[in-house]
This record gives structure tokens, C-alpha cells and sequence, in this order.
């Protein structure tokens, strides 16, 4: 494939199947560089993830004072940035600095730069800007910092004025982040700091969170349920190589379980700490089989997807898009819990998911943490919106693998995490055509 149409038309050429090796983690890359960014030294980070969240993450941590030098070329064996870090004294621009969709940069971002002395400004583009962060807002005021946002929680934001530390308690229903943003910043508050979580969220984030912090030599204990202390002190400078990213490959995997085909999945640390490594597993509720043998996973998708009962995704709610498609295919009703959450993401997901996946025949019906779909009667021919969702628009490849007459809406959108997702469909066997 060359340049990305505004829209193209899937076309189903039957059991997709190959082996694939994912683009590196999102989550892993972000937080790694973001902790290079404030370390002192000069960190190495070898295989990241090159997208449009990856790349709002290095201009910011560049605005905030780190310099990120290229070595080598995305793609090629040794590619990596070399990132002069800051030492946690983080500089105030006098622009804004863009995050463009990335909630990821954002967030963390903001409670880094409360360690700046002066204001700094933190925008991005009219999703972001609709994405809430008042629990962090009020957190970082807790602990010291001065924070404005230009209307009641969301972005723009302006933060600066340093963190004194003390104890703060963060509702993280709306987003694991909250308690991530916090703790990354942490080790440079002028005293200790304690961050409890409130309320249902993916913990599992929290924990790649706080694992990152320790190897590159954070203070970090945790001290009782959902709670951690930081201790002053810093990080220090590391080489480190980022894993593969679980939440793309789950895309991947989805291909394979909706049209019978069999994919394998290379480089799948065995050992990673990303939530959505698992899925597999709720394929395999769909028909799907499921095995793994050190870094590889294999997934080979049944004649035709079956209905998998009552899935609760809390752990892992980036994947009720995949989940979703999925279930749109099986013949009979899946019910999809615990994923309220993704009502704020980079859209209201589950509206979202609603309304295209009708298009196609398949019966949904909302609720407020979930969807319940029927796809027995799904039968294609369909123009399917993506609504500036890169998630969305991976996880409606399968059903245009599958059923006939499926258009994908501005597929370009991948680009947010995984630029090379229509070309792994295609290498897989699949055929794409401009609609």
C-alpha cells in the first residue's frame, strides 16, 4: 500500500493467516520516554514505538527541557533515541505545547510540568481538549501545585509552581492515568509522596507504571491496596529496550478469529505487564485457540466466531472495540461489562460501537458499562465511521474481513499507535480497495 485513502472498502478473501511482528508499546514507549525525559544522563531507548502519540510525547518532553536525538532509522535493526534528560528541572516554555489526540501525553505531562518553575500551557487537538482531567487537576493542587484550566477539568491546562508532596487520594474511575501522571512525577516533589487510588480502574496500567519507576531508580513502595509512597529522589539515566505493544497485536488477533485464519504474533514478551497481553484468552471464549511458546502467540479463529457469554473487560477496556467486532460476528448474544470507562476515551466508544456495528445487521444495546450484541443476523454492506479512533478502525478490519461491502471511514486514523496496520492486514492476505 501506498498513501492512505479517505475511506477504502475491505474486501473478504477468506482465512487471513501469517506470522506478524507488532510495532513496539505505546504505553511502554510513553512512559519510558518520558522518564528518560527527567533522569539524569542520557538514557537510551532502543525499538520505540514511531507514531503520532509517540511523537506528541518527544515534543513535549523536548519543550519541557529533554533533547531526543534519532540513531539509526525507524525499522531497521538498532533504531533507537538517545534522550538527554533534565534532572527534574523542567523548563517553562513560552508556547503552548501540543499533545495533538494523546491522552497518554497530556496527562502525564501535566504533572510533570507542575515541576516547572514558571507556567506552562498544555493543549492539544478538539477531542483531547474534550477529554476530562479534573481528578488530576485537583490532585496536583493537593500536593502544592498551581493549576488552571480553561473550563471546569478539561484542556487547555496550565500548570507550574512545583509539588511539595504530602498524601493524595485520586478518583481514577475515569482513567488509570490520573495515579500514573502523579507517581512519574512524584520522585521530584520537594517531600514524599502518597498516592491512593479511588475507584474501579485497570490496575494493571498503574503496576507497568510503577515497574518502570523502579528500574530507573524511583523510590517507589507500595503501602497497602491501590497505594504507593515516592520518596524524593529521581530517576537515573538507563538503556532499555521497548516490548512489543499487546493492545495492537490484540487487532491482529482479532483478524485471525474473525475469518478462521491463523496468526502468529513474534517478539510477545512472555513476561510483559500489559493488560491487554491476555486477550487472547477472550478469543478463545469466541472459538478461537490460543497457545504460546516463548515470545510467540498463535491464534487460529474457528469457522465462524461463537457467541462468549458475559465478558467483563475492566482490566483491560481498550479492547471492547476488538471484543465488540468480534462479537458482531458470533452467532448469538456476548455481553461486554466494565468498560464505562471508555466513554471518555478518544471518543464515547461505546455509542460509538453501537451505532456502526447496527449498520452491519448486528443488534446492540447499550448500557451504561457495556454493550449486549447479537450478531447472528450481521450481514455487512456498510459504510462504518471511525470517529477519529485508531482503535475503532482496527477493530472494524475484521468485520470487513469477514463480511461483504464493509467500508472503513477515514482509516488513516491507525496512525495514532500503529502506522502499519493495513499493511500487516495486507501481508496477512487481506485486500483493500478505495472506496
Amino acid at each position: 500500500m501506498t498513501a492512505i485513502p479517505d475511506a477504502f472498502e475491505i474486501i473478504p478473501t477468506g482465512p487471513l493467516s501469517g506470522s506478524v511482528a507488532p510495532p513496539a508499546s505505546k504505553s511502554v514507549t510513553n512512559r519510558l520516554l518520558l522518564l528518560a525525559s527527567l533522569a539524569d544522563g542520557t538514557s537510551v531507548l532502543r525499538n520505540p514505538l514511531v507514531s503520532n502519540d509517540s511523537a506528541a510525547m518527544r515534543d513535549v518532553v523536548t519543550g519541557l527541557g529533554a533533547a531526543v536525538a534519532d540513531v539509526g532509522s525507524p525499522g531497521e535493526a538498532g533504531y533507537a533515541w538517545h534522550v538527554s534528560g533534565t534532572g527534574g528541572r523542567v523548563s517553562a516554555p513560552d508556547v503552548p505545547l501540543d499533545c495533538r489526540l494523546s491522552g497518554t501525553t497530556i496527562r502525564f505531562a501535566t504533572a510533570v510540568a507542575a515541576l516547572a518553575d514558571g507556567e506552562v500551557t498544555l493543549t492539544g487537538e478538539e477531542p483531547l481538549r474534550n477529554r476530562p482531567i479534573g481528578p488530576l487537576v485537583t490532585a496536583l493542587r493537593d500536593l502544592g501545585a498551581a493549576v488552571a484550566t480553561d473550563h471546569d477539568g478539561y484542556p487547555p491546562v496550565t500548570v507550574g509552581g512545583g509539588l511539595a508532596g504530602g498524601e493524595v487520594a485520586i478518583d481514577v474511575t475515569g482513567s488509570s492515568q490520573y495515579a500514573s501522571a502523579v507517581l512519574l512525577a512524584a520522585p521530584y516533589a520537594r517531600e514524599a509522596v502518597t498516592v491512593r487510588a479511588l475507584g474501579e480502574h485497570a490496575a494493571a496500567y498503574v503496576e507497568l507504571t510503577t515497574s518502570a519507576m523502579d528500574v530507573w531508580g524511583a523510590l517507589v513502595d507500595p503501602v497497602g491496596d491501590n497505594a504507593w509512597q515516592v520518596r524524593t529522589g529521581g530517576y537515573t539515566a538507563c538503556d532499555q529496550t521497548v516490548e512489543y505493544d499487546a493492545s495492537a497485536a490484540a487487532h491482529l488477533f482479532g483478524l485471525a478469529t474473525a475469518t478462521g485464519g491463523r496468526v502468529a504474533v513474534v517478539h510477545a514478551s512472555p513476561d510483559t505487564l500489559q493488560p491487554d497481553a491476555v486477550f487472547p484468552d477472550i478469543l478463545a471464549r469466541f472459538g478461537a485457540d490460543v497457545t504460546r511458546e516463548g515470545d510467540v502467540v498463535v491464534v487460529a479463529g474457528p469457522d465462524r466466531p461463537v457467541a462468549a457469554g458475559d465478558i467483563d473487560l475492566s482490566d483491560m477496556p481498550d479492547q471492547v472495540t476488538t471484543c465488540a467486532a468480534i462479537a458482531a460476528l458470533a452467532d448469538g448474544v456476548t455481553t461486554i461489562t466494565g468498560v464505562e470507562v471508555a466513554r471518555g476515551h478518544e471518543t464515547d466508544r461505546l455509542t460509538a460501537l453501537a451505532t456502526e456495528l447496527r449498520k452491519i445487521g448486528a443488534e446492540v444495546e447499550e448500557r451504561p458499562d457495556g454493550l449486549v450484541i447479537d450478531g447472528s443476523n450481521a450481514t455487512g454492506h456498510a459504510t462504518l465511521d471511525t470517529y477519529d479512533d485508531h482503535r475503532l478502525a482496527m477493530s472494524f478490519a475484521s468485520v470487513g474481513a469477514r463480511l461483504p461491502g464493509v467500508v472503513i471511514d477515514d482509516p488513516g486514523c491507525v496512525a495514532k499507535t500503529y502506522p502499519g496496520f493495513w499493511q500487516a492486514l495486507v501481508r496477512l492476505g487481506g485486500e483493500v480497495r478505495p472506496a
